[in-house]
């Protein structure tokens, strides 16, 4: 463990700039007022946890001032559907895709100790007064149905925790992004045991991979990038 704080620290000081600018950024938008009637609008909700609500403000910045503009948007990783009502609640005219395999997974990277037939459940409930595409499967096996005809605007990439995951879950993801869309990073400053690549690591290949063809908006423990060219 005292390695991967060594390298964690390591990358955070290779990214000092990014970092600081977006603390000051983090600082103006946690007291701004925009979605701050999000959290009364989930009350008649079914969630067990609310681990999104740390992160939607900030996410939320980064999406179109405008709440009548029609995008698309996927997430990889939806659980009991909290981000995607984010999205919703406040532009109504996205077209939402969401991925999950509503399955416990066998990664040691994020052990959750949940009946996921139940957290699917939860998510139909949810986001029933909402039209979206859901796809119960694996991001790999999703990426395969979405690269035929499908492109986006924002992604949110939220599923597997483990590095390897969410490097293949970023390649793919550029590769349907459209220029000048965005992708969201969960939890990259996270460190795991049992893993072989750390999700910062994942996000550092990425990077150096897309350097030229990306800027980094946002870097705390979730990052933003935006696709300035193919």
């Amino acid at each position: 463990m005292k390695n991967k704080k060594i390298n964690i620290f390591i990358f955070k000081l290779k990214h000092i700039l990014p970092r600081i600018i977006s603390s000051f950024k983090k600082k103006k938008i946690k007291k701004n007022s925009d979605f701050s009637n999000f959290e009364s609008l989930i009350t008649d909700k079914n969630f067990s946890t609310y681990w999104f609500l740390n992160n939607y403000k900030i996410i939320g910045s980064f999406f179109p001032k405008d709440y009548n503009k029609t995008f698309n948007y996927l997430e990889i990783g939806s659980f009991e559907g909290l981000s995607c009502l984010f999205v919703l609640s406040y532009w109504k005219k996205a077209n939402v895709t969401c991925i999950d395999t509503w399955e416990t997974s066998k990664d040691r990277s994020q052990v959750l100790d949940f009946n996921f037939e139940n957290i699917e459940k939860k998510f139909d409930t949810n986001l029933k007064d909402f039209s979206i595409k859901k796809i119960k499967s694996t991001s790999e096996q999703a990426f395969k149905q979405l690269m035929e005809k499908d492109s986006f605007d924002y992604i949110y990439i939220d599923g597997s925790h483990n590095g390897i995951d969410i490097f293949n879950d970023a390649l793919a993801s550029f590769k349907i992004l459209n220029v000048g869309g965005i992708i969201i990073f969960d939890d990259i400053t996270n460190i795991y045991e049992d893993i072989e690549m750390q999700p910062y690591n994942a996000f550092e290949k990425f990077y150096r991979l897309h350097k030229k063809k990306i800027k980094i908006l946002y870097l705390k423990n979730i990052a933003v990038i935006k696709k300035t060219n193919l």
